[in-house]
């Protein structure tokens, strides 16, 4: 009060105080109390009074807790500059707004709860991986954990749902319901796969009874009149919605791909490392293919200059630049009974074929070897225009036209390599010859050369792209001459000859490789995802039973096998796997464990 009266004379403003209020009807004195309290010397409240003041004026704006005081001050957003600057550097004091600490608050809270959230999510994956002891069930189990979470908060930022603490508190309970309906899947799938019985539409029942009975107890909050209620149950709603969509089809999608689709095609389940190492080779062989494509172009076709060098030069290239591709794959091949005179003189190479891999590894054999190629490579969009680059021969255009114009091919020292089995076997078993690669030896006059290809369908089999880890061989046998008449005079007779010493020494080699301890990756496969505990106690017998190698010994090749106490039917399948002149039959009082060996993927008719 006293900076108003310095600024205005208290004599001047009574003069004009009772002038107006003359005017108005007022008496001289009516305000002469008025005027002595103004003038009247006034002093600081004395504190042991100050609490009637705080009291009665500013209950609500002043809290006291011993020597200090927290005093609440409204203002409008644009003078909270000015309030801030007139308190700036008041001693034993400190400013802040309550709208900045809510927003820090709400920070906080969000913060702690990512924290948690983390956390949780960390926990959870480190269980899981402790329960099923496989990454890939693992990664099935929780991924749609992630992606449902990931929906949720795409949800509320489309729809402007902020988080509160209530919201934390519901979203925390929804985490838990995705963990519960993934796993009760997990456990339906593993059921089904382990044992053949479909528990699944039942939990899928027990699943939506859950989200509907969680519904009907949040749902009905979005009637309710207040924002925050309605926010509890759109996130409820949304939640609920984005767990059992997730939890029943992205779930069994991926173990569908991973596991129970390639075990229903009698092929090895996915595991994670392999299939993400799968790609490497892959994307190598497309790179490379594109870059084939564009030397071949510019070699072959813009530069028409020394036309059969630059055809070798490019021969060259792929032959190098295709071997290199095994040195980033799970596979690797093993050449055995070639030297550096195998391809000095041409010949008509004979090969079985398994797999993709049979095309890349002869290829990469030598720059003087053309292929005999049949149409879906012909047409490839990936490779095709490296094959007619190449100037390999397409099988549809037919045997008689493609020896016109081997002739000269041959002439300048290139062998021809043929499949006479005309397209992969899709268990590994050798199939009938036909007479082409045969005709052409004896057409073009030169000798054959067999090559027995092993154990590659086992890494990539027919139909498929997932590689698995290991060696195939391919063994070159002693050279056939033309004018051996040891397996006949004419192509006709050499084919069923030189096709039955093919499979007698193809059976050979693979008694030589096919070992119990060949085939213990093969019987692990069989018993991946089907639970830990079983997984490692086949991996332990395994090593303590040496592989099943004291049976195989005496047991002969062609027996019919009684397994009394069969358990899992780990003996049953090394037995069968070793020869396929075994029937054999498992018996054992656990059902369960029976059941187990029954959906195995390598389980035939004759198990």
């Amino acid at each position: 009060s006293d900076l108003f009266w310095e600024r205005n004379n208290r004599d001047k403003v009574f003069t004009h105080l009772r002038e107006e209020g003359k005017k108005a009807g007022f008496s001289a004195t009516a305000f002469d109390r008025f005027y002595a309290r103004v003038k009247k010397e006034v002093a600081p409240l004395p504190m042991e009074s100050f609490h009637l003041f705080r009291d009665n004026l500013f209950a609500d704006n002043l809290i006291v807790q011993k020597d200090k005081v927290l005093a609440v001050m409204l203002a409008q957003s644009n003078d909270r500059a000015r309030v801030y600057q007139a308190l700036e550097g008041t001693p034993h004091a400190e400013v802040a707004d309550r709208q900045l600490i809510t927003s820090r608050l709400v920070r906080l809270i969000n913060q702690d709860f990512n924290f948690i959230v983390t956390t949780t999510s960390i926990l959870v994956f480190i269980s899981l991986l402790l329960a099923y002891g496989r990454l890939e069930l693992t990664l099935i189990t929780f991924v749609p954990m992630l992606i449902t979470w990931i929906w949720i908060l795409g949800f509320m930022g489309l729809l402007g749902i902020e988080f509160n603490i209530v919201n934390v508190i519901v979203s925390t309970f929804i985490f838990g319901l995705g963990d519960d309906y993934s796993i009760f899947i997990m456990d339906g799938l593993q059921k089904k796969f382990r044992y053949g019985k479909d528990h699944l539409p039942s939990v899928r029942v027990s699943i939506f009874l859950s989200a509907v009975s969680t519904l009907a107890g949040l749902g009905v909050l979005i009637f309710a009149k207040h924002p925050a209620l309605r926010s509890i149950a759109s996130i409820s709603i949304i939640g609920i919605a984005c767990v059992v969509v997730m939890s029943q089809t992205l779930e069994p999608f991926f173990f569908r791909l991973m596991i129970s689709g390639p075990a229903s095609r009698h092929q090895l389940p996915r595991r994670a490392w392999r299939a993400l190492t799968s790609v490497v080779p892959y994307v190598c062989f497309v790179m490379g293919s594109f870059f084939f494509t564009v030397l071949g172009f510019l070699i072959l076709k813009a530069w028409p200059f020394h036309r059969e060098r630059m055809k070798l030069t490019f021969h060259v290239v792929v032959s190098k630049v295709t071997g290199w591709i095994f040195l980033v794959s799970n596979a690797k091949r093993k050449v055995i009974g070639a030297d550096a005179i195998t391809f000095k003189r041409p010949a008509v190479i004979i090969a079985n074929h398994q797999s993709i891999l049979d095309l890349l590894a002869t290829i990469a054999l030598h720059p003087k070897i053309l292929l005999v190629t049949n149409t879906w490579v012909w047409n490839s969009p990936v490779f095709g225009f490296v094959v007619r680059l190449a100037e390999y021969y397409p099988i549809m255009e037919g045997t008689h036209e493609n020896i016109n114009r081997m002739r000269e091919r041959v002439d300048q020292g290139y062998s021809i390599l043929v499949f006479p089995e005309g397209t992969r076997s899709p268990d590994g078993r050798l199939k009938r010859f036909h007479k082409g690669a045969f005709l052409m030896a004896e057409q073009l006059g030169i000798d054959i050369l067999p090559l027995i290809i092993h154990g590659s369908g086992d890494f990539i089999p027919k139909g498929e792209f997932y590689v698995e880890k290991g060696t195939f061989t391919l063994n070159f046998l002693p050279r056939i001459a033309r004018d051996d008449m040891r397996y006949g005079a004419s192509y006709s007779e050499r084919t069923k000859a030189i096709s039955l010493y093919f499979k007698e020494e193809y059976e050979t080699l693979a008694r030589q490789y096919e070992t119990p301890a060949y085939f213990s990756r093969k019987l692990i496969n069989n018993y991946l995802f089907k639970g830990p505990v079983l997984e490692w106690y086949l991996r332990i017998k395994l090593r303590l039973e040496k592989n099943y190698e004291p049976f195989h010994k005496l047991i002969p090749r062609e027996a019919s096998v009684l397994d009394l106490g069969c358990g899992y039917g780990f003996l049953c399948y090394m037995l069968h796997f070793l020869s396929e002149g075994r029937q054999i039959t498992g018996v054992d009082y656990d059902e369960d464990k029976i059941e187990t060996a029954k959906h195995c993927y390598s389980k035939t008719d004759r198990i």
